[in-house]
């Protein structure tokens, strides 16, 4: 007998064989037994998934002249032999690659209304229905709708998103699902142990891995590692075959990653280099690692993990290395680092240059640590306006304690041009000993909130005080009012100082500062210092610890 590859071997050729599938074919063996058999049957999937196996079994089991009380094919009868070998003349499968014009569906409408040969049931298996051209699914409309009783039609396909809706509405669709790498893995175990051929559970699980959900793709690659390895499944033939890189060397990258150790982390790199291996491949591979770890980190069990039971204890081991929040990171840096290393021409240097920066993360513990010293640092700068309102109560209560007799209100113009007189008939009485200092600045303020246009004016004014005097400058190029402002001033402050300092106002540039000069030179050191405050606090030290860089200060 001619030699058959594991695929073929293999095939499943009863309901209950057919692996992962359980919520079809459940639903295909009642239907069959209870004779509620549809006309037309779409099995949709991914590649490798049984789809044209099943289309096969659900021929047999129609067929069958001896169905077992399941609804299982007897597999011995004359009918389930000759489908089984794909002689039947009742069965025709057709590819729709190849046969997907009006003409191969005329021929399918001629030869239909022609009872079976030697069957119950005359069964057409479409596989790949999607690549039938628009005329030939509008001439497969009336047929699928309205087949001959002893006529079925099974379709298969992998992208049924292009089958036109007026096709799929006369359909029974089952979708069969991906397979998991338990299934994809146990059943790649009971084919070798039935050949008898050894093997290790770590490669078949890596087998099933790179077959991606696909049972066929997985034989295959089964069936080239057994011929290559003289019989023996192990890791290394895995590893020699498909590129893939040894466990030991992505795992010491991740824990080495996470122990922010990058000299290390980067020897395993060119361990994977220098020995040959896909440097895409171990980017992939060490993705779904960290999946898998996340997963255990945040759920604490391993009821989502698809491994083997010695990685499955790595895995556990790992993930406490580092917090949920940390897994997570690193997982989303990855996956994007990853797109960047399969698709470029230098994925030996982004693979290294992502590692490095995967080394340099902080934990996700010193960011709560630094969002508290930022608190605690902010806290101790007021908002602007509460800085303002805290100046100004001092100012007043300052400047009020430096009379020591109650005062009446001083009532300033609210505008120039207002009787001065009057001003002067209700001038406070300043004490005799009262302070010596800052008495234009008193004065000055008393002007706030009954003239703001003349206590503008005379924030810019220059002045120098002493003891006895206070005296100002006034620009005339500026103050083109300048002698009647001076007289002015001069009667106004003579009120409020009743003599203890005298008043002289020139019309000279001199060398004097202004209270708004005085006041921002004041307030750009008190900036100065509380940004060297803040660059000695601890919040900045904590985010310099924790590898930011500080490009300057800024405080208002």
């Amino acid at each position: 007998m001619a030699y058959q590859v594991v695929a073929r071997k293999w095939r499943p050729q009863r309901f209950d064989e057919v692996v992962g599938q359980d919520h079809v074919t459940s639903t295909l063996k009642y239907a069959i037994l209870n004779k509620r058999t549809a006309p037309v049957y779409l099995f949709t999937g991914i590649r490798g998934t049984g789809k044209t196996t099943l289309a096969r079994i659900v021929v047999k089991a129609l067929n069958c002249t001896d169905l077992g009380a399941d609804g299982e094919p007897c597999n011995k009868c004359e009918c389930c032999r000759e489908i089984s070998e794909g002689r039947s003349p009742d069965v025709v499968e057709i590819d729709g690659a190849s046969n997907n014009s009006v003409e191969d569906v005329r021929d399918i409408k001629e030869n239909i209304s022609y009872s079976p040969v030697k069957s119950k049931f005359k069964v057409y298996i479409i596989d790949e229905v999607h690549m039938l051209s628009k005329s030939a699914f509008n001439a497969l409309l009336k047929t699928l709708e309205e087949p001959p009783a002893h006529t079925v039609f099974i379709l298969a396909t992998t992208d049924p998103q292009k089958i036109p809706t007026t096709v799929l509405s006369r359909c029974q669709r089952y979708d069969l699902k991906r397979l998991s790498l338990d299934d994809v893995a146990h059943q790649l175990a009971k084919i070798l142990d039935s050949e008898q051929k050894e093997y290790d559970m770590e490669a078949l699980y890596a087998i099933a891995r790179e077959g991606e959900g696909s049972m066929r793709d997985s034989q295959t690659i089964l069936e080239q590692l057994i011929t290559f390895g003289g019989g023996k499944v192990t890791e290394t033939e895995i590893s020699m075959i498909l590129g893939t890189s040894d466990k030991h060397q992505l795992r010491g990258i991740i824990e080495s990653v996470v122990k922010h150790d990058s000299e290390k982390a980067l020897s395993f790199v060119r361990d994977i280099y220098k020995s040959g291996k896909s440097v895409e491949k171990a980017a992939r591979d060490m993705l779904a690692l960290l999946h898998n770890i996340l997963l255990f980190s945040e759920l604490g069990n391993s009821s989502f993990i698809e491994a083997p039971a010695e990685e499955t204890e790595w895995i556990k081991s790992c993930a406490g290395l580092a917090s949920t929040p940390d897994w997570i990171r690193f997982f989303r840096f990855w996956n994007g680092e990853y797109g960047g290393i399969k698709n470029s021409d230098f994925s030996l240097m982004l693979f290294e240059v992502a590692v490095i920066t995967a080394c340099s993360f902080p934990k996700m513990s010193d960011f709560k640590n630094f969002a508290k010293n930022i608190a605690s640092a902010a806290a101790l700068i007021p908002q602007d306006g509460e800085a303002a309102e805290k100046k100004t109560a001092e100012f007043l209560e300052k400047a009020q304690n430096r009379q020591s007799v109650p005062q009446r209100n001083v009532e300033i113009p609210p505008k120039p041009g207002i009787n001065d007189a009057k001003c002067m008939e209700n001038a406070p009485e300043v004490a005799g000993n009262c302070e010596n200092r800052d008495f234009w600045r008193d004065f000055v303020e008393g002007f706030k909130n009954k003239d703001s246009f003349l206590y503008a004016r005379l924030l810019s004014l220059p002045y120098r005080e002493d003891e006895s005097s206070v005296s100002v400058t006034i620009n005339t190029s500026t103050h083109s009012d300048g002698k009647e402002l001076a007289e002015r001033l001069k009667t106004l402050f003579s009120s409020f100082s009743s003599g203890r300092k005298l008043f002289s106002a020139s019309f000279d540039q001199g060398e004097s500062t202004s209270i708004y000069s005085e006041d921002e030179l004041r307030r750009m050191k008190e900036l100065e210092a509380r940004k060297q405050k803040m660059a000695e606090s601890d919040a900045v030290q904590a985010a310099l610890e924790i590898g930011f860089e500080i490009k300057g200060v800024v405080a208002k």
